[in-house]
């Protein structure tokens, strides 16, 4: 195939599918106009493609998309090899791909567009082990929804596979089609030489006058450059091209133009193949010959190579074509066409429904059963994004309002599982015009007041859940509990335990039998906002009620409700069992595809590695809740990683620029809520660089704020902070709350943060016994290393200003060999100033970290593959396809200087 103008980008195709044939995979989109030549550009590379397997699938403009179209037109070739991939990744792809027509009713719930993604991935990279693959993705951005989240998760997951994923995206004029964390390759006009000789070999020669001509009305657009001939030879359609419309309308009105030529049989024909985007040959010539046409009319059209018959299909030359036949038809035609299509089609095919809703002129309450019902198959395969485009179709044909309410809220349902929150709120607002059935207004309320929460839109969320429960009174007063129960939740994420109190006292007015619940965690939210009716020990009581409820219904508790407990759990200061709790949760969530949960749990994982000492493993959860919670389109899981754990850890690092980028980008995504969360790590940043008056400003500000709960734990940081500047009256009452807390929670890590403060407050000859009883409670609790450091080096300070230098030097270096392995410079800088001051500038030696030597992914994978798990099992962890977990393993070897598994798990990880 000769290319104009594209030698460049067809070398940097070529490389790419060199590289995916030695099993470095990638994916690549290329982006552009239409006609700009990307789908000849990749059809190019595709020829060349000796020895590859080329896959292929095609987005199409139409009302009739179906729930994964795209992916099983691209991975049905490769259905032979569904025997050599996991039991439960095939049958679950068996259900995707239509080859299993009945719906696994135990299928575990979730968001199934990493369930499916996975093993659509194994499915893939099991093919890719035989022969090397191209996918090749055509019009990628008319894509239904499910098909591109699937094929956007597997194309990040390529690195290690013998396989190439190309996405086509045409520019302007379509939908966008964002592909983060994806090349790009971006096609624009060809240069004047290069579109000459196209134009030369398409017309040989011409006069100067009209070569010119032609070559600045194309602007470098070679299809443009193609069709301009036969537009130049008719003088309205020549007038029209050189209007201010785009490329894209004008091609289109050039097919357009080229069709009406046509005899009406063969338009007739042309209708029925763009009626229908499966182009399934033996369905369109039956409607075609109900519609007065034949498979013989086809001839005028093969000749001006407007459609082509390739495999078992009809293809148009260019999706324009598709649309050009189509929006030219007369609409009575069209509407005559989708009904011969309801007609013969079986009964159980889900293209009548959508064939039934496209010849209706009206609501018809036939239409909207059968789009309902067509919907309701969905959910069996979780074609959730597909599935309530459907449903709200359904309702607009439902002539009963009531009737229609209860379609909507199957429409927003659906838009929730989709983890499309924008679409969700809308329908809920179309439900609010439509219905007055308060069991609907209820679970539908209960929706938006979700989504609210995802756009960490607090207060809004805690008036939803408000009004969902007041619905749930009328409706059925049994389900109230949950609303108002979230409800607490969110006015404790808001610092306003007012609010709190209302939903309490509301929960007790009705008298139902989760109000005591309720009642406890509006305590805790009291509590834990210095509340003055409710002290923090009976907020730590009644989280460990709470805690106990949950933990008494064992595993059914679900992944967000375990989630939930992890984050009480590190409120009672028990990071230990917050830690065990939140790594459970992000095993069972992955394990039953409840990806949804996954963001805050991993967060909440990430938040106690980070309290543990273990900086490198809370980094790499950290990471890995944004990645996935940008992958579900979640806003406030990236803001709670930054915030809470990147943007602390990088704050006692003494990283400043990456600190503030940190605080920028959380404060960019979501300015309100996170004010507070990035006040305390602004404050560590201050504190660790020793500018002590501004991070006792900034601490002090906040716990003396409705949210002081967000920055208990930083209260020994503010202690001594204040200490530092002089002014230790402005946090007495601040670290008596503290005190309290400890006290309370009966944790050994946080008595003896209470004694190191105690020793900074007090005098200088009564601090030292103060500062000895902190390190011994230390040794109780040795899972907080960086806390147990601090108190060696302020006993180390104190113990040189003692004159006990060779005791001091002891807890200095100590204190340094942690500092270190941390990668906590101010602190290290700061013991090693101590150190000269006692006499010793001797280098430090650090025990060796290990983790630090890993990149997050290859730690992840190297911790799971330590406690025993297969390349299989982490890859399902991880969601990485078996071969790229083998990869990070095998590059994680050397530089543990490991050779083996099993001489992984002696090296302590």
């Amino acid at each position: 195939m000769l290319l104009y103008g594209r030698d460049t980008e067809t070398a940097a195709l070529a490389e790419r599918l060199a590289a995916a044939r030695e099993g470095r995979g990638s994916a690549l989109a290329v982006r552009g106009e239409a006609g700009i030549g990307k789908s000849t550009l990749v059809a190019a590379v595709a020829e060349h493609a000796d020895g590859v397997t080329v896959l292929r699938c095609t987005g199409v403009e139409s009302e009739h998309a179906w729930s994964f179209a795209g992916l099983q037109a691209l991975l049905l070739p490769l259905t032979g090899h569904l025997e050599a991939i996991p039991e439960h990744h095939a049958c679950v792809l068996s259900r995707v791909l239509g080859l299993d027509p009945a719906p696994d009713k135990d299928a575990p719930p979730g968001d199934l567009r990493f369930t499916v993604g996975l093993a659509a991935l194994s499915l893939l990279t099991e093919a890719a082990g035989h022969q090397p693959v191209l996918c090749v993705v055509e019009d990628a951005h008319w894509l239904d929804r499910d098909s591109a989240d699937v094929l956007l998760f597997i194309a990040k997951r390529l690195a290690a596979e013998a396989a190439l994923m190309i996405f086509t995206v045409r520019e302007g004029y379509a939908p966008d089609f964002p592909t983060p964390g994806l090349d790009e390759l971006r096609l624009g006009p060809l240069d004047d030489d290069a579109a000459g000789a196209l134009l030369t070999d398409r017309l040989g020669g011409l006069q100067y006058g009209s070569r010119s001509h032609l070559l600045r009305t194309a602007e470098g657009n070679p299809l443009a450059l193609l069709e301009l001939p036969l537009v130049e030879s008719d003088a309205r359609l020549a007038a029209d091209w050189t209007g201010a419309r785009s490329t894209t309308s004008r091609l289109k009105q050039v097919f357009g133009d080229r069709i009406d030529r046509l005899p009406e049989a063969t338009r007739t024909l042309l209708l029925a193949i763009a009626a229908d985007e499966t182009a399934d040959t033996g369905l369109v010539i039956n409607v075609a010959e109900k519609l007065g046409a034949q498979l013989t009319d086809l001839a005028p059209a093969e000749a001006d190579d407007l459609v082509r018959f390739h495999g078992d299909r009809f293809t148009f030359g260019h999706p324009l074509i598709r649309t050009a036949a189509y929006q030219n038809a007369p609409v009575f035609r069209r509407i005559e066409a989708h009904r011969v299509y309801a007609e013969v089609l079986p009964e159980d095919d889900h293209r009548r429904a959508l064939h039934l809703a496209a010849a209706a002129t009206g609501p018809d309450e036939t239409v909207a059963a059968a789009l309902e019902a067509s919907a309701a198959c969905l959910s069996g395969c979780g074609g959730h994004g597909v599935e309530y485009t459907i449903f709200e179709r359904a309702a607009l044909f439902t002539p009963d309002p009531r009737e229609r309410g209860r379609r909507l809220l199957h429409a927003t349902e659906a838009a929730v599982a989709a983890g499309n929150g924008p679409k969700a709120r809308s329908l809920y607002e179309q439900i609010l015009r439509y219905s007055d059935d308060r069991a609907v207004l209820a679970r539908a309320t209960l929706m938006a007041a979700l989504v609210a929460a995802w756009a960490n839109d607090v207060r809004e969320s805690y008036r939803l859940y408000m009004e969902a429960a007041d619905h749930y009174v009328a409706a059925d007063i049994t389900s109230t509990g949950y609303p108002l129960f979230r409800a607490v939740e969110l006015a404790w994420q808001a610092g306003d335990f007012s609010r709190a109190e209302v939903a309490a006292e509301y929960a007790e007015r009705i008298g139902i039998a989760h109000s005591p619940w309720v009642r406890d965690l509006a305590k805790a939210t009291a509590g834990f906002n210095r509340s003055c009716t409710i002290t923090v020990t009976e907020a730590v009581a009644a989280l460990r009620n709470l805690i106990g409820i949950h933990e008494s219904f064992g595993d059914s508790v679900s992944p967000e409700n375990r989630g939930m407990v992890a984050w009480w759990q590190t409120l009672i200061g028990d990071i230990a069992a917050a830690e065990r709790t939140a790594s459970e949760t992000v095993r069972t969530a992955r394990q039953t595809g409840a990806a949804g949960a996954l963001p805050r749990s991993l967060t909440l994982n990430a938040l106690t590695e980070f309290h543990r000492g273990r900086w490198k493993d809370a980094e790499a959860l950290a990471s890995n809740a944004i990645e996935v919670a940008i992958e579900l389109g979640q806003k406030i899981g990236p803001v709670k990683s930054r915030a809470y754990v990147l943007a602390p850890i990088a704050a006692l690092r003494g990283e400043e620029e990456h600190v503030r980028e940190l605080v920028d980008t959380a404060l960019a995504d979501s300015p309100g809520d996170t004010v507070v969360t990035v006040d305390i790590a602004l404050a560590l940043l201050d504190f660790s660089m020793g500018r002590n008056e501004e991070a006792l400003d900034r601490l002090a500000t906040v716990l003396e704020s409705s949210a002081a709960g967000e920055a208990l734990a930083y209260v020994p940081v503010a202690v001594e902070a204040a200490v530092r500047a002089g002014d230790a009256d402005r946090v007495a009452a601040a670290f008596q709350w503290y005190a309290e807390w400890a006290e309370a929670s009966g944790q050994a890590h946080l008595a003896a943060q209470v004694e190191r403060c105690r020793g900074l407050l007090a005098a200088e000859h009564e601090a030292g016994a103060h500062y000895e009883r902190a390190a011994e409670l230390h040794k109780t609790d040795e899972g907080f290393p960086f806390e147990t450091a601090r108190t060696d080096l302020i006993l180390g300070e104190w113990l040189r200003r003692a004159r006990r230098v060779n005791e001091a030097k002891t807890r200095l270096r100590s204190a340094a060999a942690v500092f270190e392995r941390l990668g906590a410079e101010p602190w290290s800088e700061r013991v090693r100033r101590e150190l000269r001051a006692a006499g010793d500038a001797g280098p430090i030696e650090a025990a060796p970290d290990l983790a630090d030597k890993l990149t997050p992914q290859e730690l992840q994978v190297v911790r799971l593959a330590a406690a025993g798990l297969s390349n299989r099992e982490i890859g399902e962890q991880l969601y990485l396809s078996p071969r790229t977990a083998g990869y990070h393993l095998y590059k994680a070897y050397p530089k543990l200087g490991v050779a083996s598994r099993n001489e992984l798990a002696k090296l302590g990880l």
